[in-house]
Order: C-alpha cells, then structure tokens, then sequence
C-alpha cells in the first residue's frame, strides 16, 4: 500500500485501525479539556492558544501577527481578528517593533500573562498524568 507520496508502508491491520483510534480518541479529550479549560477562564481556544503562541515566541520582541498566524495553522486576515478580540478583552498589546516601525509584535498584558500561567499549570499537570498513557500507546503502535 502506498500514501499520496508514494511511498510504500506495510498492510494495516486491525489493531492498526484500534491502537489508531485509542491515540486519536486521547488526543480529542485532551483538545476538548483543553477548551473547557479556556472557556472556564472567559476564553476561547483559538484565544488561548494565540496567549501561548505569544508567550511561547522566542523571540523576547514578541511574534509579529504573521508568526502567530504560523503557530495557529491559520491565515493571516484570521490572526488580525483573533488579535483585535483578544486586544479588546485586554490580554493583548500591539507593541510597534523598535527597528522596524512598520512590523507591529504582539505582547501579553499583566491579564493575559495571569490567565496563560493558571491554564499553563493546568496543562502541564494533565499532560504529565497522561504521558504514560500515551507512551504506552505509541509503545504499542512500534511492538508491531
């Protein structure tokens, strides 16, 4: 059997299909608590994840709303408006780059920076309870 690249991989069998759905199953509990989390804090996913993407930036200047749009696999029209929302419930600043004064960087505000530390505890907390979960399950996808 082939993918849409071409490449050859070996017949997929039934526990293939279960061990597979387990993991993606996992993944969308994870990603729907992930969200009950934002909203149990007044935000949205999309709004929680450009906090993190924010923060997460290496770059100390911050992200440019291109580089957001990046981390979020979304476009860039979509960025603005999830930054305009998320400006205007005031956990965001736009902070005009000082080298460049036509690239604008997104920053967080004391707000946003309280409400991204509680949901990042939270998030590190259940990824470390599920690590062996998923460790056993990948564990079990190279057994074959």
């Amino acid at each position: 059997m082939s993918d849409i690249l071409g490449e050859q991989h070996a017949a997929v069998s039934q526990s293939d299909y279960e061990r597979l759905l387990a993991v993606r199953t996992r993944l969308r509990r994870f990603e729907r608590w992930s969200a009950d989390q934002a909203a149990a804090h007044g935000l949205t996913s999309s709004q929680h994840q450009l906090l993190l993407a924010i923060r997460g930036h290496q770059d100390a200047a911050g992200p440019t709303i291109g580089q957001a749009a990046d981390y979020l696999l979304i476009r860039h029209h979509s960025a603005v408006e999830l930054a305009d929302r998320t400006e205007k419930s005031g956990l965001i600043d736009r902070v005009r780059d000082s080298q460049d004064h036509r690239v604008v960087r997104l920053h967080l505000t004391a707000a946003g920076e309280q409400i991204l530390s509680a949901l990042t505890g939270a998030h590190v907390e259940e990824l470390r309870r599920l690590t062996p979960l998923f460790q056993s399950m990948i564990g079990e996808l190279k057994a074959d």
